[in-house]
């Protein structure tokens, strides 16, 4: 039995030794992984801290592209309001302007009439000025007969006078 008891022993002190060992390379085992594990952990948690940084950049960009977004809404729709009375005032001018031009035509149409009313009334005058002229060249002209008649009626009184205060005297005397 000794020699049972001598491999028992040896038999437990190998099971013991085996364990050991095999505690230990489990241990080592175990670390590395840990370690391993540790530091793939910590290559995950600076990759999800820089997605974070990254997450924080993109959203402050996120940001402030809605606010630029709403400020371009915001411009867009006082153009479109600045745009819609523009139109209306245009509008308003072209019918103005139509308005106007109408105007104008009429305007000139009355010119052109009231300028030939012009132009036949200046003509109208410079007949009647010519006429006036001829009218009183005549007028003249009668006065200086009047005058030569009145003269010979002068003369003929007179010789009337002579003839009346001479009965016996002869016509060549008076």
């Amino acid at each position: 039995m000794s020699f049972m008891k001598k491999d028992v022993n040896l038999g437990l002190l190998l099971l013991i030794v085996a364990a050991l060992l095999m505690f230990s390379g489990f241990t080592v085992y175990y670390q590395t992984t840990f370690k391993n594990v540790s530091k793939s952990f910590e290559i995950k948690l600076k990759e999800l801290e820089n997605v974070g940084q990254e997450l924080e950049s993109k959203r402050d960009q996120l940001n402030e592209t809605s606010i630029q977004l709403q400020l371009r809404k915001q411009k867009e729709e006082d153009l479109s309001k600045k745009f819609t009375d523009v139109r209306s005032d245009r509008d308003q001018l072209e019918a103005d302007k139509k308005k106007l031009e109408l105007d104008l035509s009429s305007t000139k149409s009355q010119l052109s009439a009231a300028s030939a009313e012009l132009s036949a009334t200046k003509t109208q005058l410079a007949a009647q000025v010519q006429l006036g002229q001829e009218l009183n060249r005549q007028v003249l002209n009668l006065k200086s007969d009047v005058a030569s008649f009145k003269s010979q009626i002068d003369s003929l009184k007179a010789k009337v006078d002579c003839l009346k205060n001479n009965p016996d005297a002869t016509e060549g005397s008076c």
